[in-house]
C-alpha cells in the first residue's frame, strides 16, 4: 500500500560517495556548523580555511555526480586513433578506463582524451 519504490542498485552506486569524498564532505559540514556557532562542533578554524573545505567537498560532490561519457568499444578505439589490440593493451595497464555493460564492452571517453593528453610531446630537431 502505497510503499516507495526502491531506487535501483546502479542508482544506489551513481549517488555514493568515496570514503575519501564522504569524510571532506562530512568535516566541511562539521566545520561550517561551528563557524556559525553550533555547540559540539570544533572550534577556532580560521573561516577562510572553512570556506575552502566546504567549496572543496561540494566540488567533490559535483564530481561524483557527472555523467561518463561512455561509448561501445570499436566507436572509443576510432575515437581513440588506436586499435583493439593496443585498445586491450592500455586497458590492462590502467591507461584507460573500460566497464562491462551486458556483454558488451564500453570504454569511458574521458580517460581515453587523459591518456593522450599523457602521451609525451615530441621535440623536433634543430637543422
Amino acid at each position: 500500500m502505497g510503499y516507495a519504490p526502491m531506487a535501483s542498485k546502479q542508482h544506489q552506486q551513481e549517488h555514493r560517495l568515496s570514503p575519501q569524498r564522504a569524510a571532506l564532505s562530512q568535516r566541511a559540514r562539521v566545520e561550517t556548523k561551528s563557524r556559525h556557532g553550533n555547540a559540539g562542533a570544533p572550534a577556532g578554524l580560521d573561516p577562510i580555511v572553512a570556506e575552502i573545505i566546504e567549496a572543496l567537498a561540494r566540488n567533490m560532490v559535483d564530481i561524483d555526480n557527472r555523467q561518463r561519457r561512455l561509448v561501445e568499444f570499436k566507436d572509443g578505439c576510432r575515437y581513440g586513433k588506436f586499435g583493439k589490440t593496443k585498445a586491450y593493451e592500455l586497458i590492462a595497464r590502467e591507461r584507460i578506463r573500460a566497464y562491462k555493460m551486458g556483454g558488451k564492452t564500453m570504454i569511458d571517453l574521458d580517460s581515453v582524451d587523459e591518456y593522450h593528453a599523457s602521451l609525451p610531446r615530441v621535440e623536433s630537431r634543430a637543422s
